[in-house]
């Protein structure tokens, strides 16, 4: 039995190996990032053009006090609308993420779910026709009015904090928009 055959040489080998392999993944995702990143912002530029059909472009707002489910918050450039970007927690261990659009006049134009994990079949109607359209055209006082589902109250509840959320910073936004600031 050598120490170097029966040990040494196996270690190396399998180092080797690792190294290799950790170079290869290193080049794969290095020429896959760029790909994947056009690939989603190309999937979000898609999904605000969805909620706000009449949008000519889309700008970025940069706002400080925004509540914590917002994430990004678009104006539209011919004044028709603002996109709220939401990230809230259901209850499936993953986030929920969701677009909402709201109207000049304050009024949700359409909401959409981008991702979600919760309880297929228990959870996943509020995601659906008929409850999440319940939203579209109502105010920040009209959403009071959109019940829970039996059952799924704690995504019910998600779903309503998001659009809560983004009628708080629509407030926020609007206020940036009349004192002239981006």
């Amino acid at each position: 039995m050598s120490v170097k055959k029966d040990f040494i040489l196996p270690v190396t080998v399998l180092s080797l190996i690792c190294l290799v392999i950790s170079g290869a993944l290193a080049v794969v995702n290095n020429l896959t990032k760029p790909v994947i990143e056009n690939a989603a912002s190309q999937r979000a530029a898609a999904a605000r053009q969805d909620i706000i059909p009449a949008a000519e472009g889309f700008e970025l707002i940069e706002a400080e006090g925004l509540p914590k489910r917002i994430t990004e918050v678009y104006r539209t450039t011919n004044n028709v609308g603002y996109i709220f970007m939401i990230t809230t927690h259901g209850y499936a261990p993953e986030d929920i993420k969701m677009i909402c659009g709201i109207d000049p006049e304050g009024k949700v134009i359409k909401t959409a779910t981008l991702s979600q994990n919760e309880t297929q079949g228990l959870g996943t109607p509020i995601f659906e026709q008929p409850h999440a359209g319940q939203y579209w055209g109502r105010d920040r006082s009209g959403i009071e009015g959109v019940a829970a589902i039996s059952g799924a109250t704690i995504t019910s509840n998600a779903y309503k904090n998001g659009i809560r959320d983004a009628f708080a910073a629509f407030e926020i936004v609007k206020t940036l928009r009349a004192g002239g600031g981006k």
